[in-house]
C-alpha cells in the first residue's frame, strides 16, 4: 500500500480524440484504496483506450493521470514501475518455457524480480508447468502466465483485461479466489475490464460503467440498483393485476415475466404498499417480493438510458 495519502489511481478530465472521433470525453476516475474495481462498457465505449492511456501506450488529448501521486506523462518510468498489466491476448516467446519468459521480462523490469518467479508460478497454478515451452501451453495457461508476469514488479495497481478469458471452470474459480487475496491481503488495487457480468458481480467492490466515452455510473451494485426497485408479483391472473397496476401513477414499468409472474419498478414504493393496494382492489395475489437488480440488469438499464439521452 502507499505510504502517502494520494489515491493509487486518479484520472482527471481524461480526453482522447483520434482525428474527429472522440474516444474519451473528459472522464474522471479515482481509486483511493486497495480493492477490486470493475470497469464495464459496451464494445467501443472507451475501456481499452482508457487502459492504454493509463499505461502510457497512448498520449491523452487532455486531462491528467496520476498513479500513486505520480503524473504518468511527466514521469512515465516511475509511474509504470507501480503498475502491472494483463491484457486479453498475452504475448510470449513460444520457444521459451514459462519460467524463461518471466526471466526475460524480469531483466526488462528489474533483475531483482527474478527471485519472485517460482512463487508467482505456484500462485497462478503453473508450478508444475513453468519448465515447459509456452508453445505447448493452452490459452488458459497463457492467461495464467500473463497474470504471473503482471505481478513480477510487485505492483500496487494491476490493470486486467478479461482476466478469465479462456480459462476452464476450475481456472475461473481460482482467479476469482486469487484477486480478492491480492487486493485485501497484499494491499493491491485491481482495475479489471470484463464482459462477464457474473464475474464482476462476485468479486468487485465497486463498478464503473463507461458508455460512448463518458462515465455514466460509479458505485457499488447496491448503490447503482437502489433507484430501480424491482417488485415481483406471483398471481394466478396476471391480466387483472396489470390492469390494476396501470391505474397507479407511481408505477414506472410493468412487465409480465411468466405465466403467473409480473415484475414492476416503482421508485419509493415498497412491496407491502403494492400488496395492500392489490388486495384492496380485489386482486388474487400469491406473493409480492422485492428483487435486487443483477449487475447485468443495471448495466443494460444504464447504457440504454445513456444511449437514448445521447441521441
Amino acid at each position: 500500500m502507499s505510504t502517502n495519502t494520494e489515491p493509487i489511481l486518479a484520472i482527471e478530465g481524461l480526453r482522447k480524440e483520434f482525428g474527429r472521433v472522440r474516444a474519451l470525453g473528459g472522464i474522471d476516475v479515482r481509486l483511493d484504496e486497495p480493492g477490486v474495481y470493475g470497469f464495464l462498457g459496451p464494445n467501443g465505449a472507451g475501456k481499452t483506450t482508457t487502459f492504454k492511456c493509463i499505461c502510457a501506450l497512448l498520449r491523452p488529448s487532455g486531462g491528467r493521470i496520476m498513479i500513486d501521486g505520480i503524473d504518468v506523462q511527466r514521469d512515465t518510468k516511475t509511474a509504470m514501475a507501480r503498475v502491472g498489466v494483463q491484457f486479453d491476448a498475452p504475448a510470449f516467446y513460444p520457444y521459451l518455457s514459462g519460467s524463461e519468459n518471466l526471466h526475460v521480462f524480469a531483466k526488462w523490469i528489474d533483475p531483482g524480480c527474478a527471485a519472485r518467479i517460482p512463487a508467482l508460478l505456484e500462485l497462478v497454478g503453473l508450478g508444475g508447468a513453468g519448465g515447459k515451452r509456452v508453445a505447448g501451453y493452452s490459452w488458459g495457461m497463457k492467461q495464467r502466465l500473463g497474470l504471473a508476469s503482471s505481478l513480477l514488479s510487485d505492483p500496487k495497481l494491476i490493470l486486467m483485461d478479461e482476466p478469465t478469458n479462456g480459462l476452464d471452470p476450475a481456472g475461473i474459480a481460482d482467479v476469482r479466489g486469487l484477486l480478492p487475496k491480492l487486493a485485501y491481503e497484499d494491499g493491491r488495487t485491481i482495475f479489471l475490464s470484463s464482459h462477464r457480468m457474473d464475474e464482476v458481480e462476485q468479486i468487485c467492490d465497486r463498478v464503473i460503467i463507461i458508455h460512448q466515452g463518458e462515465i455514466i455510473a460509479d458505485g457499488t451494485l447496491a448503490e447503482l440498483s437502489s433507484e430501480a426497485r424491482i417488485i415481483e408479483i406471483h398471481c394466478p391472473r396476471p391480466g387483472d393485476v396489470i390492469e390494476a397496476l396501470r391505474r397507479r401513477t407511481d408505477v414506472a414499468t410493468i412487465k409480465q415475466t411468466g405465466a403467473q409472474k409480473i415484475q414492476l419498478t416503482a421508485p419509493g414504493v415498497s412491496p407491502g404498499d403494492i400488496n395492500r393496494y392489490l388486495v384492496g382492489e380485489g386482486g388474487d395475489i400469491d406473493q409480492v417480493i422485492e428483487k435486487r437488480e443483477t449487475l447485468e440488469e443495471v448495466f443494460f438499464r444504464l447504457t440504454r438510458i445513456a444511449g437514448v439521452n445521447g441521441e
